[in-house]
């Protein structure tokens, strides 16, 4: 019977949350908290299907699963890294390097985020990585 459950796992992921992170890497960051929610709410529902028993962090781990923001964080956070070595990418351009050859000493890293003007600006998919 818990085959026939986990069956269910590919059709979630290939018919409900591609549709629910379609073009997320542009988009996700500057959502609301409650819109970030309602599609969490989507997330957690269709887990709910496939185990109705279960607390939702169980659900997710039976399944293999991240929660939404986990999930779409660590999607755009491979594509920042294949676009940082490709000088050719489109978005090669918009990301900032430190003119110091050496990492920050707060953030360890060798980005540096651009000046923001504005709250949705900072939470823009180059800032948040």
């Amino acid at each position: 019977m818990e085959w026939i459950l986990l069956a269910q796992k590919p059709f979630y992921e290939s018919n409900i949350r591609s549709i629910l992170i379609y073009g997320a890497r542009a988009w996700f960051t500057i959502l609301s908290d409650q819109c970030k929610e309602k599609l969490e709410s989507i997330h957690r529902s269709a887990a709910r299907v496939i185990f109705p028993d279960l607390a939702y962090e169980d659900r997710l781990e039976l399944l293999v699963l991240q929660t939404l923001s986990d999930f779409v964080f660590s999607n755009c956070k491979r594509y920042f890294n294949r676009i940082c070595p490709n000088p050719d990418h489109p978005l090669y351009t918009r990301i900032t390097f430190n003119e110091v050859c050496k990492p920050s000493s707060r953030s360890k890293t060798i980005f540096r985020p651009t000046i923001s003007k504005t709250q949705k600006c900072s939470e823009s998919f180059f800032q948040s990585l």
